[in-house]
């Protein structure tokens, strides 16, 4: 999927650029996990397809970068890395196992003697084999196609067991869908609890986190167009066209964050398709919808990562639910220019993906 390969893409370049400040201190090491848990069934129909519990190996290669940069010290040491995912999905026939590769960051929360406590967040590109077919995998409703995105969330605790060596337990949710791309997109959700052990090819230095100050970000107003493609139902292999025409103004509140507020319109061919005669075609003015949104950014030198809260304000065709979600990465290619990639969603079912570039103004300077 190509929105999912431009995100590993943008990721990719995100963990070279630091790369390329290499420092003495930096800690280079792998750790490997294995997980055991569930498939959480937020649809009747995936509840009535798994019929048993999952488990997975993950593989992990990070840096724990120096706390002499800036960025990191900002940011309390963060490891950044790059991970593999292999596991099952809960019934072995119809949905088979799958194959994620993700970059990810590790936030560090709390530090301990000997260890510490980290929340990991990972979005890559995930290989399912089995898939929905019309003949011969047809009962399969969670995952239409063979790429599709994956998402990771992982809290876990650390302990220093040797100079180069540490064993970690910890909690993790992982999702996987296309974004509507190809349906069925019923997506999976899965829990696990996992256990695991870390080396570090260099020994870890206990380094002293002299106190910092720095100034909030400046407030920013931006204007993004995005586009994506996305399937109605399996019964129409058409792809339609959808778009946003998306406005935020932020608020800097910190050196870290923005929180501000926007508004969409959004344009989607799909709109009013679906029927066993897949007629008659919506007209422009049915196609669009404008809505008003709450955002918040983490920025991470030139990355954003980005969640908006919205409610459909002004249409003409009633969207699939009043209230959505978005969330997604961006990055600031220049001063003025911005990519997007980002993920629109109708709770918890996604809508589409949007791929886009749009233009950014700073604001008054904050103090």
């Amino acid at each position: 999927m190509k929105n999912c390969l431009l995100l590993l893409f943008s990721a990719f370049t995100f963990l070279n650029s630091y790369a390329q400040e290499s420092e003495k201190k930096d800690v280079f090491h792998t750790t490997i996990r294995y997980h055991y848990g569930a498939v959480l069934p937020h649809h009747k129909s995936i509840h009535y397809l798994v019929n048993d519990q999952i488990a997975a190996l993950e593989l992990n290669f990070g840096i724990l970068p120096s706390i002499n940069r800036s960025w990191s010290k900002m940011y309390n040491q963060p490891e950044i890395g790059i991970g593999f995912y292999r596991g099952s999905l809960g019934n072995d026939k119809v949905l088979g196992n799958t194959n994620a590769l993700f970059p990810y960051i590790n936030f560090n929360l709390k530090d301990y003697r000997k260890g510490n406590l980290r929340l990991q967040t990972g979005f890559g590109v995930a290989h399912t084999k089995k898939h929905f077919h019309p003949s011969e995998n047809y009962t399969n409703v969670a995952i239409g196609s063979k790429l599709n995105a994956f998402f990771k969330l992982l809290l876990s605790s650390s302990y220093q067991i040797g100079k180069q060596w540490s064993a970690n337990v910890g909690i993790g949710f992982q999702h996987l869908s296309n974004g509507s791309i190809n349906v069925p997109n019923k997506g999976l959700n899965m829990a696990t609890a996992n256990i695991g052990i870390q080396y570090h090819f260099n020994e870890i230095e206990r380094q002293v986190k002299s106190p910092a100050t720095y100034s909030k970000l400046d407030n920013e107003l931006t204007i993004i167009f995005s586009g994506g493609l996305k399937q109605t139902t399996e019964i129409d292999e058409n792809k339609y066209f959808a778009s946003s025409l998306s406005s935020n103004y932020a608020f800097g509140i910190n050196s870290k964050q923005r929180i501000g507020f926007g508004i969409d319109i959004f344009y989607d061919e799909g709109a009013n398709r679906g029927d066993w005669n897949f007629s008659p075609a919506t007209s422009f003015q049915d196609r669009l919808s404008q809505a008003l949104y709450v955002s918040h950014d983490l920025v991470i030198q030139k990355f954003s990562l980005i969640t908006h809260i919205g409610v459909y304000a002004l249409y003409k065709t009633d969207p699939e639910k009043p209230i959505y979600s978005r969330v997604g990465l961006r990055y600031n290619v220049s001063n003025k220019i911005v990519a997007n990639l980002s993920l629109k969603a109708h709770l918890g079912k996604a809508d589409f993906i949007e791929w886009g570039i749009g233009y950014r103004f700073n604001m008054k300077k904050n103090d």
